[in-house]
């Protein structure tokens, strides 16, 4: 089974890498935060390394 992105939402500081980076997978949600809209928007290497390892305040993870 693929690993889903998950976005603690109460962490995110709604800075808007992951959303540049992978749009495809996350967008912002109608209170300004991020959120995965689509989790096989993109590779698993995309979205961790264009995501994951960029995010600032390490909100966004994979899911179990």
């Amino acid at each position: 089974m693929a690993k889903k992105p998950w976005v603690d939402k109460d962490q995110c500081i709604s800075c808007g890498i992951c959303e540049n980076n992978c749009p495809q997978v996350f967008r912002l949600d109608s209170h300004g935060k991020s959120e995965c809209y689509d989790p096989d928007g993109a590779p698993e290497e995309v979205i961790q390394s264009m995501a994951i390892d960029l995010c600032p305040v390490s909100c966004i993870m994979w899911a179990e």
